[in-house]
């Protein structure tokens, strides 16, 4: 139960599971965000790639993103309460160039990896990052570690890749018309780099913004965080062009209607996972994004003549699995279980210590 202001937000259960009001949005907008950007993606290409610079849609995405967080800002928070401006410094403002790096290497490879493999195949293929994320958020986030079944449900997602994966290599055309076994092959490889990047930025971003002046507003963080996309898109922009795009030199070559539709749903994306890491965590957004294999697989199989074959269904199946055993009630009792042998174990070691101490102070002898 959480107030703000004369609204009182109560936790609601979705399928016996507890589940934040806020978190909730956050996660269905993001699900949506995320099967609109592949879909979009997909509709878009071209033989020989995409028709349009991937680095101008990118830098495009984060100025949209800048400019809401800035009017955010403005609109809702400065002078009227805490506005973060009293503890910037130039330390952490810095710290925000890290994350701001690695999403503009990310974002671009995105475009590549569903050009090459298609919307069902990238959508399993990225849900990689959960295991890089998982780990790195063990050791950047330690007091947020995950209990033993959550550990279980990130071994299950991996699993559910590995099927489909199988499916997938044991028959390129089952795989869609989208690329050979060679290509698969690269665009995996894309991914898997692609998500353990997505993973260090993701956890990296969501310590800034709960560990480093919390009570600064999220928008005030996330216009740090732009900024720095801003000004990296813009270099690598003018620097060269993005791999698996058609040759292009114009800023806007390529353009069309639809383009532009992704670079707004791909800004309202970026938007709505900052409010994952402030209502939930990445992990989180990890098992957020692996519901969009669903709808995204029913989608192409409609638009595109995707094939759902058997190995994708029970890839599918064992992430239903594993989303439950995340997000399932039972990990408050084990957590609360965990942090309770913890502390036994604490005062217990504190105890020992403690009578190793006494015996060597009553063996010391008495100086005369």
């Amino acid at each position: 139960r959480e107030e703000v202001g004369t609204v009182v937000w109560t936790n609601m259960k979705i399928l016996n599971i507890e589940v934040e009001p806020k978190a909730f949005g956050a996660g269905v907008a993001l699900t949506t965000f995320i099967v609109t950007q592949t879909m979009l993606t997909a509709a878009t290409k071209q033989e020989g790639g995409l028709p349009y610079k991937t680095t101008s849609a990118v830098l495009l995405q984060e100025a949209i993103k800048l400019a809401f967080a800035l009017g955010y800002w403005v609109y809702f928070d400065y002078k009227k309460h805490y506005d973060g401006l009293s503890n910037f410094n130039v330390k952490d403002f810095l710290l925000y160039s890290i994350p701001g790096l690695i999403y503009a290497c990310q974002n671009s490879l995105v475009y590549t990896a569903i050009a090459i493999l298609g919307p069902p195949t990238f959508q399993v293929f990225s849900n990689f990052k959960i295991v890089t994320t998982a780990v790195l958020y063990r050791l950047i986030l330690p007091n947020r570690g995950l209990t033993v079944i959550q550990w279980l449900a990130v071994l299950l997602l991996f699993t559910s890749m590995v099927v489909v994966k199988l499916g997938v290599f044991s028959n390129t055309e089952q795989a869609g018309a989208w690329a050979s076994k060679s290509e698969l092959i690269f665009g995996a490889g894309l991914l898997v780099i692609n998500s353990t990047m997505s993973a260090f930025s993701g956890v990296f971003n969501e310590w800034l913004i709960k560990k480093i002046d919390p009570e600064a507003p999220l928008q005030f963080k996330n216009m740090q965080l732009y900024f720095f996309g801003v000004v990296l898109n813009l270099i690598g922009n003018m620097l060269q062009s993005a791999p698996g795009t058609l040759a292009n030199d114009s800023f806007f070559s390529g353009f069309s209607p639809v383009v532009w539709l992704i670079i707004f749903n791909n800004a309202a994306l970026g938007i709505s996972v900052a409010y994952i890491m402030k209502h939930a965590n990445n992990v989180i957004k990890c098992f957020t994004s692996a519901v969009a294999v669903y709808i995204a697989t029913y989608l192409s199989s409609q638009f595109f003549n995707e094939v759902i074959d058997t190995a994708f269904m029970c890839g599918v199946v064992v992430l239903t699995v594993a989303l439950y055993l995340y997000m399932g009630d039972h990990n408050k009792v084990i957590k609360a279980a965990e942090d309770a042998a913890a502390k036994v174990n604490f005062d217990r070691k504190k105890e020992i210590d403690l009578e190793d101490l006494s015996e060597k102070t009553k063996e010391k002898p008495v100086a005369k």
